[in-house]
């Protein structure tokens, strides 16, 4: 089903946006729909994003995952190296 969305831009958009449709042989309305998709694609992954660092966070904080520091990575490397358990 389909609805009809009445939106206010300022009039250099909306010829921004009917040339760009005609460039691409679309609708004024294709390049909404499509804009309005791609836009609210983008921020449900922005919001998951956000979520996801406060759940990694909060383990960080609650010390259910450790961190770790360069030198701590550079260390392992070092050793494992000295012990010969990196790939040549």
């Amino acid at each position: 089903m389909s609805v009809k969305l009445t939106v206010t831009v300022p009039d250099e958009l909306r010829r921004r946006a009917r040339a760009a449709a005609a460039l691409r042989g679309e609708t004024l309305s294709d390049v909404v729909r499509t804009s309005l998709e791609q836009y609210i694609e983008h921020v449900l992954e922005d919001a998951d994003d956000a979520r996801l660092a406060q759940e990694i966070r909060a383990r960080i904080d609650s010390g259910e995952t450790r961190t770790y520091s360069h030198q701590d990575i550079w260390s392992e490397i070092e050793d494992l190296e000295a012990r010969g358990a990196l790939p040549a």
